[in-house]
């Protein structure tokens, strides 16, 4: 078996019938489908008319890719501070937000994050957070504009998405390549069959995957986060080619998604860790509270990179979360998320994986965090 953070594509979902999904955000008619997830803050940016002479608000723990976009849109970035347990320091954000025009949020896991100051312009990072809500409110709906990912948690072979409350943002045009996709795709293929249980197939598709991962291959070695490390130093082009329409099999899976089964699956799966890894996670994260559509359990290890060989070697391949900030903060100034950085790991709690392959990945993970 192989149980990856993120999802294969489920054959049954566009086997639904062809509609328009009713469901946040897919029910907007503002909502905007991109090629990338960064593609998608870049037009963001460009709808709320953040660029050169506009500063905006970010928080020190982030991705990269958010970040990114901002420096190459021309805005000037504040950061504000979030804590060791990964809360953002509301006093803090309000400070920083005073001298901007602009806030950008990050529900980070999929948990609701902090609200932007009243008045103040506000972009809601909502990548892992897709049919997640805080109580009945669906996160990103209060935005200014919301960004999506349906590529981390439908299974798609791309797919970023941004929501402009006010007006809808334009993707560039062209398509992502043909080639990619088809890579992209064969890849979403072997995982899937890495989960099923015909043992054959299940042991061909884990083969296949773990060949083809330079990650596997890093981990196993120690060098993981020198090896997945965010992309720094684009350009304008690259961000243009990121805003572009996604391929047509993620349109037409976004249209198919279950946001009801999604959700009860994932939050059934994260209950079924927290019942016994609960001590392992950051404080806030060891409930999901009502609402919460989680991407996946995060957990600290002071030894994370054993940790993650040995669930490779039990077949559970998890994640390193957001290791390296953006070159533009300083790391010194907030040096009370370095401990993070260094032990954060996501283990998988998608919609495709049952309760046998959730008993796997429960007993593996006990194993290596306890040893």
């Amino acid at each position: 078996m192989l149980a990856t953070v993120y999802p294969p594509l489920a054959p049954a979902s566009l086997a639904r019938p062809a509609r328009r999904n009713r469901t946040f955000p897919f029910d907007r008619t503002g909502l905007t489908l991109t090629h990338l997830g960064r593609g998608a803050v870049w037009l963001a940016l460009r709808s709320l008319g953040l660029g050169p002479g506009k500063r905006i608000a970010m928080p020190a723990y982030h991705c990269g890719s958010e970040v990114e976009a901002a420096r190459l849109a021309g805005v000037e970035i504040d950061f504000y501070r979030v804590d060791a347990q990964l809360q953002v320091d509301r006093e803090d954000l309000a400070r920083v937000a005073a001298g901007c025009d602009a806030v950008y949020l990050i529900s980070a896991f999929g948990f609701p994050t902090a609200s932007a100051p009243q008045g103040v312009v506000a972009i809601e990072d909502a990548a892992h957070a897709l049919f997640s809500c805080d109580g009945s409110t669906p996160i990103g709906s209060l935005a200014d504009a919301a960004i999506f990912c349906p590529r981390k948690s439908l299974g798609v072979p791309d797919g970023g998405a941004v929501l402009v409350r006010e007006g809808a943002a334009v993707a560039t045009p062209g398509r992502p390549p043909a080639r990619e996709m088809l890579r992209s795709l064969a890849s979403l293929t072997a995982t899937r069959a890495a989960t099923v249980r015909v043992p054959g197939l299940r042991q061909l598709g884990a083969a296949v995957v773990s060949r083809a991962s330079k990650g596997d291959a890093a981990a196993l070695e120690g060098t993981l986060t020198e090896t997945v490390i965010g992309e720094w130093d684009l350009e304008v082009a690259d961000m243009e080619r990121a805003a572009r329409a996604p391929a047509p099999l993620t349109q037409y899976a976004c249209n198919r998604a279950d946001a009801t089964k999604i959700s009860g699956r994932r939050r059934r799966n994260y209950e079924l860790l927290a019942g016994e890894l609960a001590e392992f996670a950051p404080e806030p994260f060891r409930e999901l509270p009502a609402g919460v559509t989680p991407l996946y359990f995060p957990v600290r290890s002071p030894d994370r990179s054993r940790v993650i060989a040995e669930l490779l070697r039990c077949g559970v391949r998890p994640l390193e979360i957001w290791p390296v900030p953006h070159p533009l903060l300083d790391r010194t100034r907030f040096a009370e998320l370095e401990p993070a950085r260094r032990e954060l790991l996501a283990l998988p709690v998608h919609q495709s994986l049952g309760r046998w392959q959730m008993e796997r990945v429960r007993a593996a993970a006990k194993e290596a965090l306890s040893a």
